[in-house]
């Protein structure tokens, strides 16, 4: 309850600020549109580019994600050319990484990883609902206006401390997802260049080469 009145008091806030709108149109206002896309995710697919910052410096990778609320997902790398095809899958119970440059290519049980897990909208979205504290703000992106949503990442990780989101306010879908360290700084920027909203997805895509991890 407490969240839904923090989100609806400054859902109120931004309708000014965003659109000059009143009373009658309320329910029209980008954070109200925001949050009931968000709300109703059920799953996406979406292609980008993800750069990861460490204290020795940055490597930027393309990158292509299926994902469903209920946890699955799938993250390839499709750049440079020395990781392009290399993926890892998570099909609800087993984490398999595929290489085709290994021999055997296939890696099963692959422990979770924090960072890699916070690369999905869907973890966000979790984080986003779960966080006692809520930060939105108004910001420019290329030549989008964007709603910027913040969120605490549980875990105490100090590599993975918080993150934000930039939405579209027109199209209402994500543009850029920024992971920072305890200390503020910018460790993940994931930056999408098509998102598909509640896409239909298979199963198999969470499979590697096509057949389950307990079949290999």
């Amino acid at each position: 309850m407490r969240k839904i009145l923090i989100v609806s008091a400054l859902a109120a806030i931004l309708c000014a600020a965003l659109s000059g709108c009143g009373a009658a149109d309320k329910n029209e206002t980008p954070m109200e549109k925001i949050q009931e896309r968000l709300n109703g995710l059920q799953s996406y697919h979406a292609t980008g580019t993800v750069t990861r910052i460490t204290d020795e410096g940055e490597s930027e990778y393309g990158i292509e994600q299926y994902y469903k609320i209920s946890g699955q997902y799938r993250l390839e790398l499709t750049s440079p050319d020395e990781v392009a095809g290399n993926y890892t899958v998570y099909d609800g119970s087993t984490v398999c990484q595929f290489n085709p440059r290994v021999k055997g290519k296939i890696i099963k049980n692959v422990p979770e990883n924090q960072a890699r897990n916070e690369l999905f909208i869907g973890c966000f979205v979790k984080n986003y609902m779960n966080s006692e504290g809520v930060s939105i703000a108004v910001a420019n992106f290329d030549e989008s206006q964007c709603t910027v949503l913040e969120a605490v990442i549980p875990g105490s990780n100090k590599f993975t401390s918080t993150e934000k989101l930039w939405i579209d306010n027109e199209t209402l879908d994500p543009v850029k997802l920024v992971i920072y360290d305890s200390e503020g700084k910018e460790r993940y920027i994931l930056q999408f260049k098509q998102f598909e909203y509640n896409a239909q997805i298979d199963d198999s895509v969470f499979s590697v080469e096509g057949v389950s991890p307990e079949g290999q």
